[in-house]
């Protein structure tokens, strides 16, 4: 007998806005976007990778950023063109982005 396959629900993982944001004053949107871009490739990437990987990064450097901030800037970046996205970004899963170019 078949079984069918795996079906994940998608889910919102993080409702936060980018202006609902306050970064610590030692932080910016610049080096914020820097760790989010370095996290990014020119092809097709999970967002929760890319969040993910962010997310490391942030700790590495001894930030207090977490992935709700990070999923934030990325809708942020998304919406202002400054990154292609496919899918709904609020659903890191089922949603991707990518550089643009």
């Amino acid at each position: 007998m078949d079984k069918a396959p795996f079906e994940e629900i998608p889910v919102i993982s993080s409702t936060l806005r980018w202006e609902e944001v306050s970064l610590p004053a030692s932080i910016s949107e610049a080096d914020l976007d820097q760790i989010i871009v370095a996290a990014m490739t020119s092809r097709l990437r999970k967002t929760a990778m890319v969040i993910g990987n962010a997310v490391e990064r942030c700790k590495e450097l001894g930030w207090p950023i977490n992935a709700e901030i990070l999923g934030a800037r990325l809708g942020a970046l998304a919406e202002a063109d400054r990154i292609d996205s496919a899918g709904d970004l609020r659903k890191w899963r089922h949603s991707e982005v990518r550089l643009k170019g």
